[in-house]
């Protein structure tokens, strides 16, 4: 069984820098401030989450749709974690 901590986020890497940066070569530092950048702005985010729904088999409630959950790639595998880590389709249940 995979540990809490893996959550592969290679696509996640690409499809930012690829539909969002528009720069496939680009690094983006995991602290980095997308949402202050102007990466994620509300129309991004829609397509970040279609996107993290589709690639992860989750679906993410409105109420887990809050900056706090998407400002860096950071955050980003920390709200994956919980939501694909184990024990996140017993969370997901409640």
């Amino acid at each position: 069984m995979p540990s809490e901590s893996t959550v592969d986020l290679s696509a996640v890497r690409k499809f930012i820098n690829g539909e969002l940066l528009y720069r496939e070569d680009q690094q983006i530092d995991p602290q980095a401030n997308l949402i202050e950048s102007g990466v994620i702005d509300s129309m991004t985010l829609l397509r970040l989450i279609s996107f993290l729904e589709e690639n992860y088999h989750i679906e993410i409630p409105d109420q887990e749709i809050m900056p706090d959950n998407f400002r860096s790639m950071s955050a980003i595998e920390t709200f994956l974690r919980r939501r694909v880590g184990p024990g996140a389709a017993d969370e997901r249940a409640q």
